[in-house]
């Protein structure tokens, strides 16, 4: 008896097993007819924003009228001060580099017959101190010419203009390069201060920055100081800053030492009293003046 029931017992065992088998085989059949596909993402990809930048906008400063220039520092004048540096042709400037400083001579030329034709007059830095400290206003449409650097080409190129049209202009001589090669000489400097047409004025000794040390500073400017008083030459004390930038100390020490003037690069054309250590100039490159504002 016993073993008829075991025997019954592994019979129903090996049918479940079969019966599981063939289940297996119909599934596997099944997949590989109808495989099961990955599901299609119905949501939208996820983008990350991007970083967008809202600085609180700087206000520019609005520059101030003449009207406003007059009640904070005048008396003031509108005096165009034009600068200045090399006056050559163009194959010299850029085989010497000093193209970006060049105006070539064939525009000078331009800009002194649109000042002559236009009525402008040409004067000399102390009928400024003489408005500043006088009240004596110079003749309507006044113009300063400057020239930085006293380089040579300006007594071989500019000069011989200058003077044929009677016209002014005051050259920044740094003393300690006169004589170097491609600067002016004491002997040119002499002719032409004598001439009358041309005023020789301070740019310090060695064309230093016054933004160095106090005693540097104080030194280059009364070397030139001296060695241009020598010459019997700028006798209105007047000065323009080596590379365009005054500092406090350089302009308190101009003061003390009795100077009446002294230019920047920064552009305008309105000179006022209370600004004359800081005053600008209009900078003007190879284009007709009236891109200038004449």
């Amino acid at each position: 008896m016993r073993k008829t029931l075991i025997f019954i017992l592994a019979f129903f065992v090996v049918i479940g097993l079969v019966v599981s088998l063939e289940a297996l085989k119909i599934r596997d059949f099944n997949l590989l007819e109808n495989p099961v596909r990955s599901p299609i993402p119905s949501a939208t990809p996820i983008v990350y924003p991007k970083s967008y930048i809202n600085p609180t906008p700087t206000p520019t400063a609005k520059p101030l009228s003449f009207k406003e220039l007059n009640n904070f520092y005048g008396p003031c004048i509108y005096l165009p001060t034009i600068m200045y540096h090399h006056i050559e042709n163009a194959d010299v400037a850029k085989a010497g580099g000093f193209t970006a400083l060049n105006v070539t001579t064939s525009f000078f030329v331009t800009h002194l017959q649109y000042l002559k034709d236009h009525g402008y007059i040409t004067i000399t830095p102390d009928q400024i101190v003489n408005f500043f400290d006088q009240g004596i206003s110079p003749p309507a449409k006044s113009v300063l010419l400057t020239f930085d650097d006293a380089y040579v080409d300006f007594y071989v190129n500019a000069y011989p203009l200058l003077k044929n049209l009677g016209f002014h202009a005051t050259v920044f001589t740094p003393t300690g390069l006169v004589q170097n090669n491609g600067y002016l000489t004491w002997d040119q400097i002499s002719e032409m201060a004598n001439s009358g047409f041309i005023y020789f004025a301070n740019h310090t000794w060695s064309h230093k920055s016054v933004s160095v040390a106090k005693d540097i500073v104080s030194k280059e400017i009364s070397t030139a100081d001296s060695q241009l008083s020598d010459k019997g030459l700028n006798q209105s004390k007047i000065f323009a800053y080596p590379y365009g930038n005054p500092s406090d100390f350089a302009v308190s020490f101009l003061g003390q030492s009795g100077y009446k003037l002294a230019f920047t690069t920064r552009p305008g054309s309105t000179l006022c009293k209370k600004q004359r250590f800081i005053l600008p100039r209009v900078r003007v490159g190879n284009a007709a003046l009236s891109a200038y504002g004449f």
